[in-house]
């Protein structure tokens, strides 16, 4: 599990382990947190355990697939969710920085994950990867760009993994939330007027007129990388209240 300290990627860790899987989890910075989420989901009594992992760096990606091989002999699922928190604005505003640290960490993080554990899940028999996008590859949304431009390329990285791995038993999806409570939400009700606007305008353009849970969106992801989905690869979930259509 890549990128599990966010809303949606602790629900999702929480749930892996409810359905029976052992987690590695990993995070960049929050170490804390990370502790925390393991602690709750060994109290149930599931097996978890914790690991820093730069998606941007491939030697600690590696890492993480050799750890949950030697102690667990083989993968069957990943998960990526890893991600920046970023502000939104239109797209010539952003600094050639904050455009560069989106693209190494969704852009190059997911490449990098697919790199380390397709072979370590061709060695097992097969499996799933899983991807967290985001439902504006599929609406533009004004402000967005930092977001839905990066996704799109990890959507397409997913569909060349769901093509090309198929013969080797490997299904790879992905997951589109639409406005999520959490993650940078929180922080956008506290920014300025266009922002907060923004943020009231995605809820009132989202036919269930809500914010989702991250809950309900760790619920698609796991469906997706369970083998109740093992006919359904190549395919995008938007769990977004039904804002994309």
């Amino acid at each position: 599990m890549f990128g599990a300290t966010g809303g949606i990627g602790a629900a999702t860790a929480g749930l892996l382990a409810e359905r029976g899987c052992d987690v590695i989890m990993t995070y960049r910075s929050r170490r804390a947190e990370a502790d925390e989420l393991a602690d709750t989901i060994r109290a149930l009594g599931h097996k978890a355990t914790t690991q820093a992992c730069d998606v941007t760096d491939r030697e600690s990606v590696a890492a993480v697939v050799e750890a949950a091989l030697a102690e667990h002999g083989r993968i069957h699922t990943v998960v990526s969710a890893a991600g920046l928190v970023f502000r939104t604005r239109p797209l010539i505003e952003f600094t050639d920085d904050e455009f560069a640290d989106v693209i190494h960490t969704d852009v190059l993080g997911f490449f990098n994950i697919a790199k380390a554990t397709v072979p370590a899940l061709r060695a097992g028999g097969g499996g799933s990867i899983t991807a967290l996008i985001t439902t504006a590859v599929d609406r533009t949304v004004p402000t967005d760009a930092l977001s839905a431009t990066p996704k799109a390329a990890v959507a397409m990285m997913m569909r060349m993994l769901a093509t090309e791995e198929a013969a080797n038993g490997i299904r790879a999806n992905a997951v589109g939330p639409g406005v999520v409570e959490g993650g940078m939400v929180p922080p956008m009700r506290d920014a300025d007027e266009a922002t907060r606007d923004l943020l009231a305008l995605a809820v009132e353009q989202t036919p269930l007129a809500r914010l989702a849970l991250p809950e309900e969106v760790a619920e698609g992801i796991v469906f997706l990388a369970s083998t109740k989905a093992s006919y359904i690869t190549g395919q995008r979930l938007m769990v977004d209240g039904g804002l994309a259509t």
